[in-house]
């Protein structure tokens, strides 16, 4: 296999005198590129201020792309004293693209999952739309005949997709009748699983499905993040443990810029993502027509793109940065050995957590195995963790905040609070979930003028008033007949019954019986009787004649 060294054995590159940040580099020159840092460090690469530290300069720049991630933390089951479940969240935070291939399992609060099937025949029962396999499990093939054979199986990998069709029933030679259940796999294979068959099926959730495993993508697109989940399989990190315990807790999406690049000096080629962010200077080549040519080019970027590809179907930790780099302004990012040490956290029961584990623990650990297999006469084992066999699986980011701001930005987000302060960590925007290439599309909304609203953005009219109808059922003003010998204070169609016809004719002959010997007045006199009634004017007033009846 080509390495980086190998780059130089035919065209020694030219250096260009312009200098080009690295968030710029994509726009002023073509990409990939061999490129030489004259400014900066992370990781590996730059120009290293410290003569005793070993840093590669001349890079390759392989690509610079841009893409979703979700920022997530591990947690774990803690079962308390009185038989309560609880997740208790960990110290390693993770950073996991949107391109990731794994199958997760939406957690409750407690941090259960349903049980998954483990029989096809509760299987052919259910009969989901597709189930995923997480456990290998022999398929039966049909021979050229049409004719099932026990000879002719095939092993059914875990993590296959299987569409399912439905149950058949054959008749062997010997005439027993068997079941079996009728898939499809990813590969447009027809398989055949008997109904005494055991191993593990979990459906795959639909578009209107709660339960089931969901992608990183159906969980976004479908649900309010933050929630819990379970990875069931994909990609497991070659890590300790304490910092990967498969349970997870998904925070937010966000949006990250990383350049791709590769040491050329170094031995074996290795992929180190390197954030824009990154205060690096660099100065391009030349001649890169003609290094692009070369063989041992050619080679290191059909390794850069396995490498990559890698890295979008990997769960990254992200490493915290140590106080000795935080107090030294020249190192603004952490590197691959950047792990602190913590003493373990105590919660409020008194249990203590265990806290996850450092590089440098495990290269104690490992120091300690040798010892021990040396001083039993036994060959050491070949050593769990290194750095160059991990690179399929093992991809580390830097932290961009501290562990502190991080719990209390998540407190703020439990409480409903707003917390996306930093900038780096800052939600994404939407994106379609119809999108099938490996990165997403995204969409910016924004608000209509009020000259550009259409007539289904406006509210609807208001509709006409209705017109007022007594129902069967409104409540209605009955007037009870009252009898004649009523009690005073009747109504005045009472008083009309009571009233009789001869009473009114018998006042009338009062009333002409006094105008009959009245005395005759004088033209004052009645003049003054007539202001008196109407109130005008005068000393005196005369009062109405009182009927009683």
């Amino acid at each position: 296999m080509a390495n980086g060294r190998e780059l130089y054995s035919t065209v020694i590159p030219e250096w260009n005198s312009e200098q080009i940040q690295l968030k710029n580099l994509v726009m002023k020159s073509d990409i990939p590129i061999v490129a030489k840092v004259i400014k900066g460090q992370f990781s590996n690469l730059g120009v290293s201020k410290i003569p005793l530290r070993k840093l590669h300069p001349e890079v390759f720049v392989h690509s610079i792309k841009t893409g979703v991630k979700v920022l997530a933390h591990s947690v774990q089951r803690y079962e308390t004293k009185d038989g309560l479940c609880r997740i208790v969240p960990l110290d390693q935070r993770l950073s996991i693209p949107i391109s990731y291939k794994g199958w997760f399992e939406i957690l409750s609060e407690d941090g259960r999952s349903s049980r998954p099937i483990e029989t096809v025949q509760k299987l052919a029962k259910e009969l989901p739309n597709k189930c995923l396999v997480r456990q290998n499990v022999k398929g039966f093939l049909a021979n050229s005949e049409g004719k099932l054979t026990s000879d002719n199986s095939n092993i059914i990998p875990a993590g296959e997709q299987l569409i399912l069709s439905g149950e058949i029933t054959t008749t062997t030679s010997s005439g027993e009748r068997l079941k079996f259940l009728k898939c499809t796999d990813s590969r447009n294979n027809t398989l055949f699983l008997s109904f005494d068959q055991r191993g593990l099926f979990t459906p795959i959730a639909g578009p209107n499905d709660v339960a089931g495993v969901f992608t990183i993508r159906d969980i976004l697109s479908r649900f309010r993040l933050p929630m819990t989940v379970k990875l069931v399989q994909g990609v497991w990190p070659k890590v300790d443990k304490n910092r990967f315990t498969g349970l997870t807790r998904f925070d937010w999406a966000y949006t990250d810029e990383t350049a791709f690049i590769c040491p050329i000096d170094k031995g074996e080629i290795r992929i180190t993502p390197v954030p824009t962010d990154v205060p690096f200077k660099l100065v391009t080549a030349k001649n890169m027509s003609n290094i692009s040519l070369t063989v041992p080019c050619q080679d290191m970027i059909t390794k850069c793109n396995k490498m990559v590809a890698n890295y979008n179907n990997t769960i990254h930790l992200i490493i915290s940065v140590p106080e000795s780099v935080k107090k030294n302004r020249t190192h603004s990012l952490a590197n691959i050995f950047s792990g602190q040490t913590k003493p373990p956290i105590e919660n409020k029961n008194g249990n203590k957590l265990k806290r996850a584990s450092s590089r440098e623990d495990i290269l104690h650990e490992e120091v300690d195995d040798l010892y021990q297999y040396l001083r039993e006469g036994k060959l050491p084992p070949k050593s769990k963790f290194t750095y160059e066999s991990d690179e399929e699986s093992y991809f580390e980011e830097p932290a961009y905040e501290p562990l502190d701001d991080f719990r209390s930005r998540l407190a703020m987000i439990d409480k409903g609070k707003p917390g996306y302060n930093n900038s780096k960590y800052k939600p994404t925007t939407m994106y379609d979930s119809t999108n099938t290439g490996s990165s997403p599309t995204y969409v910016r909304i924004e608000s209509k003028p009020q000259t550009e609203r259409t007539k289904e953005d406006s509210p609807p009219p208001v509709p006409p008033p209705r017109r007022f109808s007594r129902s069967d059922s409104a409540p209605q003003i009955i007037e009870n007949p009252r009898p004649t010998d009523s009690s005073s204070g009747s109504g005045s169609k009472e008083i009309h019954r009571i009233v009789s016809e001869a009473t009114l004719q018998r006042k009338t002959k009062l009333s002409k019986h006094k105008d009959k010997y009245k005395p005759k007045q004088t033209p004052q006199q009645q003049e003054d009787n007539r202001s008196s009634r109407t109130g005008s004017s005068g000393t005196r007033r005369h009062s109405l004649n009182t009927l009683y009846l």
